[in-house]
């Protein structure tokens, strides 16, 4: 996904356009060249389609990590500023989960390759799981998908059998050079448990 960033000095005023390494509806990761220091505000524009005649308005997000890399390069976290955090949420009807339930929920996830059928108004798309939980699942895709986007997804999914779809929101959007993924949290609980590796 592409994001504008706009600097204002110091230590300097610029503009770029990178391609995210990881958004979540609080905040986005990407690499740059760029010089950027550690808790100043820039402005973003995110997704950013440089062929629109009518830009998104931007909004403000804060430097919160830069990690260098061995290329010169450096990876840039921000995290949103409240009100758009809100708005890019989509409609979310519960609050954050305590440190312990959010704790818990990472134990409960199992690193499991299932097949999945993931459906949204544009069509169908079957891949593969990176993690499964209770809540929600990672998967592999070749689609892009938008934070708060819904879908319907089954897992695990075989073709000779209907599919048993839940509906899901898409809360984080992973890429790297080779592959990108996709993170999506269940609108209600389906009591799914991670399925064990056969002995």
């Amino acid at each position: 996904m592409a994001v504008r960033v706009r600097q204002i000095g110091p230590p300097r005023h610029s503009i770029e356009i990178a391609r995210t390494l990881d958004v979540s509806r609080n905040g986005v990761m990407f690499r740059s060249r760029q010089t950027y220091e550690m808790h100043s505000t820039v402005w973003l524009i995110l997704p950013f389609n440089p062929k629109l005649p009518i830009q998104e308005p931007e909004f403000p997000g804060t430097i919160v990590r830069i990690e260098k890399q061995e290329d010169g390069s450096a990876e840039i976290g921000i995290r949103f500023h409240n009100a758009r955090s809100d708005r890019i949420s989509g409609n979310y009807e519960t609050k954050a989960a305590p440190q312990e339930i959010a704790e818990r929920r990472v134990k409960d996830r199992a690193k499991l390759s299932l097949a999945i059928r993931v459906r949204d108004t544009a069509g169908v798309e079957i891949s593969s799981t990176v993690d499964v939980s209770r809540t929600g699942v990672l998967f592999r895709s070749e689609k892009e998908y938008l934070i708060g986007q819904l879908l319907w997804v089954t897992v695990p999914y075989a073709p000779e059998t209907p599919p048993e779809e839940v509906e899901a929101r898409v809360v984080r959007i992973l890429e790297r050079l080779t592959m990108r993924c996709i993170a999506v949290q269940y609108t209600r609980i389906t009591g799914m448990k991670p399925i064990p590796h056969s002995a």
